[in-house]
């Protein structure tokens, strides 16, 4: 398939990968009936809702953004290595996505509790208008209702953790009570050498995938190339260093103190690029049996 950056302006490339004006439309109409319902869950939200900016919403934040990232990552992924009849997400949703994405990041950086109503009105806005796009569309996936299973759970969290209702919130002898408010632990002072045990985990988790992804191509189990396993985890491992830190020394800079809780953030990266290694390995074999397929069926149609 042609590189979308090199040719971007070519109708055939851009309809080739599904963007035509009909799928533009759909994703505007997505778009626009996400922030109608995003608005009337804002509005219900800090009429009728008590939301706590703690550490549950933070961590909200922070797991939709690592699963929008992932859609991202998987949606690049399916239309430059697939044949669109075998892509499952669109390009066109790339913008409705980014938008979703910058919400959480900013609840991630900055708990306020209008910007906690917004972010989980967004997503419960995006569950709803694709949830009811994939039932009248008839396409959907189990890939698409895994996704929107997953933001339920997140939503769900967010709601336990962080939110109560006004009419309990009056009703209750404590504040504390009804707010969710809790003091958050103290967080230990991070370090970015992160310690021996982490890396430990991380090389050994980094091996394990590549010599997955090796099985999952067709190897072996007692054929694993391990030159090829230690240069593929070596990738993993590289990628996710490159990844962690420019957010790292960026903090470092403008705190002088070193990014809190530094090491779920590596194993969160870590999680985003071992997915997209598997998740292009498993594109790549797919699509090479598509064509091994192709090729084989004039000459069996040959054969008596």
């Amino acid at each position: 398939m042609e590189p979308l950056a090199i040719s971007a302006l070519d109708p055939t490339v851009l309809q080739s990968r599904g963007i035509d004006l009909t799928s533009l439309g759909a994703a505007y109409l997505a778009l626009l009936g996400n922030l109608v319902l995003a608005i009337a869950g804002f509005v219900a939200a800090r009429s009728y809702l008590v939301i706590t900016p703690n550490r549950a919403s933070r961590d909200y934040g922070i797991y939709v953004a690592v699963l929008l990232s992932t859609l991202l990552i998987a949606t690049a992924l399916e239309n430059e290595l697939l044949p669109q009849d075998f892509v499952t997400l669109q390009y066109v949703a790339v913008p409705h996505l980014a938008l979703l994405l910058l919400i959480h990041l900013w609840i991630a950086f900055r708990q306020e509790p209008w910007l906690i109503a917004l972010g989980g009105a967004s997503a419960a806005g995006a569950v709803i208008v694709v949830a009811a796009a994939a039932m009248i569309g008839g396409q959907a996936r189990p890939a698409h209702w895994l996704a929107l299973g997953l933001f339920l759970v997140l939503i769900a969290f967010l709601w336990f953790k962080s939110v109560s209702t006004k009419r309990g919130f009056l009703r209750a002898r404590s504040i504390y009570v009804a707010s969710k408010e809790r003091p958050d632990p103290a967080v230990a002072p991070q370090k970015p050498w992160l310690g021996l045990p982490q890396w430990v985990a991380l090389i050994a988790a980094s091996v394990s995938l590549a010599a997955l992804n090796s099985i999952l191509r067709g190897s072996a189990l007692l054929q694993i190339p391990a030159v090829q396993v230690l240069v593929e985890s070596a990738v993993v491992l590289t990628a996710t260093v490159l990844v962690c830190a420019v957010p790292a020394v960026s903090y470092w800079l403008a705190r002088r103190a070193w990014m809190p809780e530094l090491t779920r953030f590596v194993w969160l990266v870590w999680l985003v690029v071992g997915f997209a290694f598997t998740y292009g390995n498993y594109l790549t074999s797919l699509d090479e049996w598509g064509r091994d397929r192709a090729e084989s069926e004039p000459i069996s149609a040959r054969s008596p």
